[in-house]
């Protein structure tokens, strides 16, 4: 249905309510602001690709909203992303020609990825360079409107997005949501283990340098993890009184 929002209930009761909307892409979220997805109450979470673009289109000063963001380093998601992609066969991206390389290979020549993170924090195209100027504006936006969180320190990060949504963590189903995705130690079940990438490298330097402003970003955000620790914890203890 094009010209109206229906919240879409899956697998009975015991699936998650979704809208008929496409947030992957901008025409997507260009079209969920024209029916006024925000405004309608109808979804209480929106995933996006794109969260400048987001934030830009569907929010306003009468319907505000908090961006909740995971990082990781930036040469540690790429490093990542060369091992998952070789044999995640389900995946439209899937390249199982990196399986016959090296990661320096792949780092040197057919790695297309330069400060992502910052280009789409700043609204700058995939092909076009980040600038010093982007990465400001990068750092302005996750400062106004995020609450970050780190894939290094997830159970922190889950703790903190969960007192943001007001979501009480010790409920059964909400635990067995935590173990599901996280699991107990190294047991993950949306991980995937592959050879650590070690800082100093050869790999390292070359990624390292192809993305030297999203690093910059990352540290900001390391500062910002601190920051807004205690803000929020200060929050939830006035909710518990």
């Amino acid at each position: 249905n094009d010209k109206e929002l229906i919240a879409i209930k899956t697998y009975g009761q015991r699936g998650g309510t979704y809208v008929n909307v496409d947030m992957t892409t901008r025409s997507g979220m260009l079209r969920a602001e024209k029916m006024g997805l925000v405004a309608s109450g109808k979804a209480d979470m929106l995933f996006a690709m794109d969260p400048s673009f987001a934030g830009e289109h569907l929010y306003d000063k009468h319907h505000k909203g908090r961006i909740l963001g995971l990082f990781r380093h930036p040469v540690d998601r790429l490093a990542s992303k060369f091992y998952y992609l070789q044999k995640a066969d389900w995946e439209k991206s899937y390249r199982p020609e990196w399986a016959d390389m090296s990661i320096l290979e792949w780092a040197e020549k057919h790695n297309k990825e330069s400060n992502v993170m910052v280009k789409k924090l700043a609204g700058v195209k995939f092909h076009d360079t980040a600038t010093e100027a982007a990465l400001r504006l990068a750092m302005r936006t996750i400062e106004k409107r995020f609450v970050v969180g780190l894939t290094d320190n997830m159970k922190e990060s889950i703790r903190r997005f969960n007192i943001v949504m007001n979501i009480d963590l010790t409920s059964n189903r909400n635990q067995n949501c935590m173990r599901k995705f996280f699991g107990h130690g190294t047991l993950k079940t949306n991980s995937n283990p592959h050879p650590k990438l070690e800082p100093g490298s050869p790999a390292w330097d070359v990624l390292a340098q192809d993305n030297a402003l999203d690093i910059q970003l990352y540290e900001y955000i390391l500062v910002l993890f601190d920051q807004q620790g205690e803000v929020i914890d200060s929050y939830a203890r006035g909710i518990s009184q």
